[in-house]
């Protein structure tokens, strides 16, 4: 009897604690908001051009996001951005014969802030991991975007004037993991929704596609 008591409290006892975790993965009653530094690795892509001139290129990312709980793990995640991100650029020029062209790497060099406005929820495992799923819209600020050709100065120049758009958007999606609250890491995709570059002829137009791997710390 004595035997039977202490298997039904112990069992009693892992099914409070199993409730617990339950209610703590779906629904972390301590979720507070929190300020959140992050730094992030880009590679970008030219989506829809038909041209072969544009392909992919690298950049980074860095700047806050600030946290904020909407019900259960449900959250609402603005942040701002700072972005450098690059494609590559071949330009073809006639040479010395007609029939004869020289091919010409370079590439575009775009700045700018990246605003992302993401709905995500946070599974907690346990007290350290958190695992993230989130989704959102994020618009693109442009402040310069610049041609480069190596060993043709001349063809160096600004784009803003001539079809690089001031604002473009994207829908992001990503998983992250926390641990221990303030260690983050992410891998998320957006793409591209609108034009980023128009310059009139239709097949050097594109959008921007993203992927990005970021680290970070929360507060």
């Amino acid at each position: 009897m004595k035997r039977a008591m202490l298997a039904v409290t112990a069992a009693l006892g892992i099914i409070g604690a199993l409730k617990a975790q339950s209610n703590l993965l779906l629904d972390n009653p301590e979720n507070e908001s929190y300020l959140g530094i992050r730094l992030g690795f880009d590679i970008s892509s030219t989506a829809g051009c038909i041209d072969d001139s544009y392909g992919n290129g690298a950049g980074f990312t860095l700047g806050a996001v600030y946290n904020i709980p909407l019900w259960q793990n449900l959250y609402f995640e603005p942040g701002l951005h700072l972005f450098y991100d690059t494609f590559d650029y071949d330009l073809s020029l006639p040479g010395l014969r007609e029939d004869l062209f020289t091919v010409y790497e370079g590439s575009i060099r775009n700045f700018g802030f990246r605003i992302p406005f993401n709905v995500g929820y946070h599974f907690d495992f346990t007290d350290d991991i958190s695992v993230s799923l989130f989704t959102g819209p994020v618009l693109n600020t442009n402040i310069t975007a610049n041609t480069h050709v190596n060993g043709l100065k001349d063809y160096s120049y600004s784009i803003m004037e001539n079809g690089f758009k001031r604002f473009d958007m994207q829908w992001d999606f990503g998983i992250s993991m926390s641990y221990g609250h303030n260690y983050y890491v992410a891998i998320s995709g957006a793409v591209g929704m609108t034009k980023a570059y128009n310059p009139g002829k239709g097949d050097l137009n594109f959008r921007r596609n993203t992927c990005n791997i970021a680290v970070g710390y929360n507060f």
